[in-house]
C-alpha cells in the first residue's frame, strides 16, 4: 500500500465539519457526510497522502486476501465505503448488510449493481431484534447489550432503539450463492452471525472470515471456527513499515503497532 507519512490526526482540525464531498473508490462514487468525523477521516485519506490506520488496515486487509472474482459478505456495510473498497481489491460482487434505515438508504444509493444492499442485521435467525442506536455517530449501534456496556458513551443516558428484520448467512447464501470471504462488523453479533451459518460452515465455508471481535468475544468466535478456520490472528498496522503484523489470537497491541479497533483473521489454511 502507499507509504504515507502523515497521520491523519496532523490534519484533523483543518477538515471542515459541515458539507459534503464525493470521491470515487474503484471509480465508483461515493458521497460522504462531514458533519460524521469518521466520514471526514475517509475523506481526507482518499484526498491527502495520509494515513488513517482506522481505515487503512480495512484496505489492506482486502488487497492481502481479496481475490479476482470472489463473492464477498459485508456485515455491517455502514454506508458503503468498504463494500467499494472490497470491489476496487478484485470482488466480483458484495452482498452488503445493514440494517440502520439512513444508512441503509445510502448504501443502496450506490451506482453499482456489483453492490447487493440487504436492509436486514445478521444474527443468528430470521426474524426481528432491538437495536440500541449510536448517538455519538453513525457507526458502532448494535444488538447486543455486552456492547452497550462496554461503550456507554456512544449510545447515551436515554437509549434509542428500534425494531431491525434480521437474517442469516445461511438464508443469504440460499438466496445469492456462496461466499468466498466474510468480512464481519456488526457490534458483537460476530458469533450470533456464526450460529446462524451452520450449514455454510459445514458444506460451503468461506476461505476466509475478517472480523472486528471486542473483549472476550475473540475467544468464542475461535472456538466456532477451530474445525473450519484453524488458522487465527489478531491483525494489527506496524508504524515502522505501515504492514499487515498476523500475530496470535490472544495478542494485545503494543508500541510498535497503531491503534485501530481489534482486528482479526481466521483462515482454512496458513496465512503467508
Amino acid at each position: 500500500m502507499p507509504t504515507r507519512e502523515m497521520l491523519y490526526t496532523e490534519v484533523e482540525s483543518l477538515i471542515r465539519e459541515h458539507g459534503k464531498a464525493s470521491f470515487e473508490i474503484g471509480s465508483i462514487p461515493i458521497t460522504l457526510e462531514l458533519s460524521h468525523r469518521h466520514e471526514r477521516y475517509y475523506a481526507a485519506s482518499l484526498l491527502l497522502d495520509i494515513r488513517y490506520p482506522q481505515g487503512d488496515v480495512d484496505r489492506a486487509l482486502f488487497r492481502h486476501f481479496v481475490k479476482a472474482g470472489d463473492q464477498v459478505l459485508d456485515a455491517g456495510a455502514n454506508i458503503g465505503v468498504t463494500a467499494l473498497e472490497l470491489l476496487e481489491a478484485g470482488a466480483r460482487r458484495v452482498i452488503a448488510a445493514e440494517p440502520i434505515p439512513e444508512l441503509f438508504a445510502r448504501l443502496a444509493s450506490l451506482p453499482t449493481d456489483r453492490v447487493v444492499p440487504i436492509e436486514q442485521a445478521i444474527s443468528a435467525a430470521p426474524g426481528h431484534a432491538t437495536m440500541t442506536v449510536s448517538l455519538a455517530h453513525n457507526q458502532g449501534s448494535s444488538l447486543k447489550d455486552e456492547v452497550l456496556a462496554l461503550f456507554p458513551s456512544i449510545f447515551g443516558d436515554t437509549h434509542r432503539t428500534l425494531s431491525v428484520a434480521t437474517t442469516t448467512i445461511d438464508a443469504l447464501r440460499a438466496e445469492h450463492g456462496s461466499f468466498d470471504i466474510w468480512k464481519l462488523d456488526i457490534e458483537g453479533a460476530e458469533v450470533d452471525a456464526l450460529a446462524g451459518a451452520r450449514e455454510t460452515l459445514t458444506h460451503r465455508p468461506p476461505r476466509i472470515i475478517i472480523a472486528e471481535l471486542y473483549g472476550e468475544l475473540r475467544h468464542t468466535f475461535r472456538e466456532h471456527l477451530r474445525d473450519t478456520h484453524p488458522h487465527g490472528h489478531r491483525v494489527f498496522l506496524r508504524k515502522s513499515d505501515y504492514q499487515l503484523d498476523f500475530t496470535d489470537v490472544d495478542a494485545e497491541p503494543g508500541e510498535s503497532h497503531h491503534h485501530t479497533s481489534p482486528m482479526f483473521v481466521f483462515s482454512q489454511k496458513p496465512i503467508v
